[in-house]
């Protein structure tokens, strides 16, 4: 029975935490709908599109709206808007047009960017397995569980945003633990935070004991989180220009 209660519990907090980032009630109903009928109803309920890029099927765009004063980002996969997230302000850049928005690498702050990073990773998992054992003072089977802990692949998303010589980091569910402290929104602040023109490295505190550690190569646009949970992909801002370094 405590095996069970525990497998529970566990099952119960990780369900809290799926709705970290919880779609605006205003346009949870486009979450899986066509992205061209999305864009219209977008529009009639009036946001504006800011940006928008891509990393490998999957597009994100930031759509501004002024009457609330807050920014939303669709991804959206296979022509679906397959999630709607709020994000900060910036990323719409408080309203200002795409193309006040568009500029090449040499006219941006090289420590002012915002990513947006797609790929895969590892995270450990414990599962509760129903299973029946012969007892033999009873004469009769009884029901038990076997508590089993492992790995589970995922693909997520991952958004950075530096800001001068701090910044803070938006994680896919996949990459929250079920037992966590601090973050707000799916936000967590990033510490030791040191950008070079090459590279980029960070760390951000779940809880106690599960620091991940970041590193992202700016030529490649590789990304790596290290810790409990391991996360790989590719990190893009679109618009960039057509020197060495991609952001």
């Amino acid at each position: 029975m405590r095996m069970r209660y525990l497998s529970v519990c566990i099952a119960a907090t990780a369900t809290s935490f799926s709705a970290l980032a919880q779609t605006p009630a205003d346009v949870e109903d486009l979450v899986g709908a066509r992205a061209a009928g999305g864009e219209t109803q977008l529009l009639s309920r009036g946001y504006e599109q800011r940006a928008s890029n891509t990393v490998r099927d999957q597009r994100f765009t930031f759509w501004w709206k002024a009457e609330a004063g807050h920014c939303i980002s669709v991804s959206t996969v296979d022509g679906r808007y397959a999630s709607i997230q709020p994000v900060p302000r910036e990323n719409c850049n408080q309203g200002s047009t795409a193309s006040q928005r568009t500029s090449s690498n040499d006219d941006r702050d090289p420590n002012s960017l915002v990513l947006v990073c797609y790929g895969a990773g590892t995270r450990p998992t414990v599962e509760s397995d129903p299973s029946y054992s012969w007892d033999h003072d009873r004469h009769k089977w009884h029901e038990t569980d076997t508590i089993r802990s492992g790995t589970k692949a995922f693909s997520s998303d991952v958004q950075i945003e530096l800001y001068g010589d701090h910044g803070r980091i938006h994680l896919g569910s996949d990459l929250i633990p079920p037992i966590h402290s601090g973050g707000s929104n799916g936000w967590w602040e990033l510490d030791n935070l040191v950008t070079t023109p090459d590279r980029i490295s960070a760390s951000y505190r779940l809880n106690g004991m599960n620091k991940p550690k970041v590193r992202i190569d700016r030529r490649s646009g590789q990304i790596s989180i290290d810790e409990m949970t391991n996360f790989n992909g590719h990190c893009d801002i679109g618009n960039w220009g057509g020197g060495a370094r991609r952001f």
